[in-house]
């Protein structure tokens, strides 16, 4: 695919539309005085957290806080690399928008059922002769990803020094400041998040002109919630509230509204 991203749906399967105006009518449950603070940890991974804190994690807090009374959901920052051992220390309680094989697998979690779905995908800069068959084979490229991401390319293996010898990869803080590179020259390819890219995008439409995005996925990963084990909440209890929430609209409402789904 070249030139503006499509218009259809980002992600690979989308929730059903069951109501067009899915939050009217609603009422937030009252939080109880005796609700349960549940610390989120969060981290900048766009859109799910920006810059400031903000982001989709923070919109479906809210949304969770509104929908029960029994805990109070709230964000603590902390950061992708740092993320596990401010877990297993108790720094925070459960973690959203997380996959368990992005160095989970032996920790201390169990996992909610999967309630969304992303990719990742490369660009390119857009230009004469350059086509889908460039993202075809990744050899001899230079490529920017993000640091304490995990990328399949690279075998999930995050560590900087390792992913710059081995794929000719070197790690940033910011998706935005590795797409204007790839424009640029300064890199032949940029991994970032599908969802990410496509609101960006939608926001610089000269910039989306530029810009050769791969139909490759380098991973196509389904979103869980993680708690840590011991934590005053399941993920039995999490999955059922994920369940009304999906069922009554307000999850895919929500979605949509984030600029996810199309």
């Amino acid at each position: 695919m070249s030139g503006p991203i499509s218009r259809r749906t980002v992600l690979g399967t989308a929730l059903p539309l069951l109501c067009t105006l899915p939050l009217l009518g609603f009422r937030p449950a009252p939080a109880r005085a005796s609700a349960t603070v549940i610390q989120v940890g969060a981290y900048e991974f766009p859109p799910y957290v920006d810059e400031t804190g903000g982001g989709v994690t923070r919109d479906l807090l809210e949304l969770l806080n509104g929908a029960q009374g029994d805990f109070r959901f709230e964000t603590v920052r902390t950061a992708p690399q740092r993320r596990y051992e401010d877990l297993e220390q108790g720094r925070f309680d459960m973690i959203a928008f997380e996959c368990r094989n992005w160095g989970w697998q032996d920790r201390p979690v169990d996992a909610t059922r999967p309630f969304l779905r992303d990719a990742e995908v490369f660009i390119a800069r857009a230009a004469p002769g350059i086509d889908q068959r460039y993202f075809e084979d990744l050899g001899g490229k230079t490529i920017l990803g993000r640091l304490g991401y995990h990328y399949a390319f690279a075998g999930f293996d995050a560590d900087p020094k390792r992913l710059e010898q081995r794929y000719r990869t070197r790690v940033t803080v910011t998706h935005e400041g590795n797409v204007r590179s790839v424009v640029a020259g300064r890199a032949d390819l940029a991994i970032v998040t599908r969802s990410f890219l496509t609101r960006f995008l939608q926001r610089e439409p000269e910039l989306a002109r530029q810009v050769l995005v791969s139909d490759r996925t380098d991973q196509i990963y389904e979103h869980t919630i993680l708690i840590r084990q011991g934590a005053a909440l399941t993920t039995g209890w999490l999955d059922g509230l994920l369940d009304r929430l999906e069922t009554e609209g307000r999850l895919e409402a929500l979605w949509r509204r984030s600029g996810i789904l199309s």
